[in-house]
């Protein structure tokens, strides 16, 4: 089997397993559970078409989004890839919504945010939904810079050892963004309750918070940037 037929399965398995895992989260959540009774009334009439009962909405949603996600596998370009991540994302933010202290959406649409899930198994997801993202954005710029090499006419077998490499790179890159996620997580409550002693004293605690957590989100995103520019320049000079 070729390299770039490993690199497709492995495309396939991380978007259907990351549409998976949201799109079952997103069925235990507290806003969809508002909206299923809607949702049975207004399918119902489809399901009994094919012989289903209506309240296997939620088989039928988890089907239609499996769907989805194997079309947008199968096109394999990148705006493929950015529906896929979108469609992910949408799914992923009723479960956020459930754990998060400010939910907006319970401002206007009141419910009781009674989550099915834990914590720790929303972050599980989320971590998912970041590997998902970076496999698939990565392997579409080793896909570019294959067919850029064999169009120069290099041999099968060198095209293997770049494709092999440009993997044991990704591999790298997955397991040192889990670990750093993870690290994190694990790690937020510590400093969160230090900042909370810290800062007990100063008159106004939750302008620093916020002054400090922007700095640093602006800091991850010039870094972000930066990173994703280098890797152009790398595929444009690649290219030349």
């Amino acid at each position: 089997m070729k390299t770039e037929t490993y690199v497709r399965f492995i495309e396939l398995g991380v978007a259907l397993a990351s549409t998976y895992m949201v799109a079952v989260t997103m069925l235990q959540t507290s806003l969809y559970a508002k909206f299923q009774p809607y949702l049975t009334s207004v399918f119902g009439s489809t399901l009994l078409s094919i012989g289903a009962e209506p309240e296997y909405v939620d088989l039928f949603i988890l089907f239609f989004v499996m769907v989805l996600s194997f079309k947008f596998w199968r096109g394999g370009k990148e705006t493929d890839y950015g529906k896929l991540f979108s469609l992910n994302m949408l799914l992923y933010f009723p479960s956020v919504l459930d754990f998060s202290m400010f939910n907006w959406v319970n401002l206007i649409l009141p419910y009781e945010a009674e989550p099915q899930v834990s914590a720790v198994w929303v972050f599980g997801v989320g971590l998912l939904l970041q590997i998902t993202y970076l496999t698939l954005r990565y392997t579409v710029i080793f896909k570019e810079v294959r067919e850029e090499l064999e169009g120069r006419g290099a041999e099968a077998h060198d095209l293997d050892k770049v494709s092999r490499g440009q993997l044991g790179y990704l591999c790298l890159l997955v397991l040192s963004t889990a670990l750093i996620s993870t690290s994190v997580y694990l790690g937020f409550p510590v400093v969160r309750n230090y900042l909370s002693e810290t800062l007990i004293g100063y008159p106004y605690p939750h302008l620093i918070i916020g002054v400090l957590g922007t700095i640093l989100i602006a800091g991850a995103t010039i870094l972000y940037l930066r990173g994703d520019g280098e890797v152009t320049i790398i595929s444009q000079s690649t290219q030349n």
